[in-house]
């Protein structure tokens, strides 16, 4: 299997131009990641579409993707945005 690839979130999505965190899941694919939401000052819409489109991608190739370091305001976003808060501590591949 190939190397973990590992991805720190910004605090904020950069709204005057592309997200970090697409060219890193572009670069990283069809190999395990690992990202961490431990800087994540507030979760928008348009970042978590990303994280669960890339969830649901990386467990149909039967790939671990692993959301790591999730604050208590990563995990109240997920619930503003209507997730329960432990979404990504469950294993998509069970």
């Amino acid at each position: 299997m190939s190397d973990l690839h590992s991805h720190l979130l910004e605090p904020g999505r950069n709204r005057n131009g592309e997200d970090a965190l697409v060219p890193f899941l572009l670069g990283a694919r069809h190999m395990p990641v690992s990202i961490s939401a431990r800087d994540v000052a507030r979760l928008d819409a348009h970042r978590l579409q990303i994280l669960l489109v890339a969830e649901k991608q990386w467990a149909s190739e039967g790939l671990p993707f692993r959301l790591t370091d999730t604050s208590d305001t990563f995990r109240a976003g997920l619930e503003r945005l209507g997730l329960a808060p432990d979404h990504f501590d469950k294993d998509p591949m069970q």
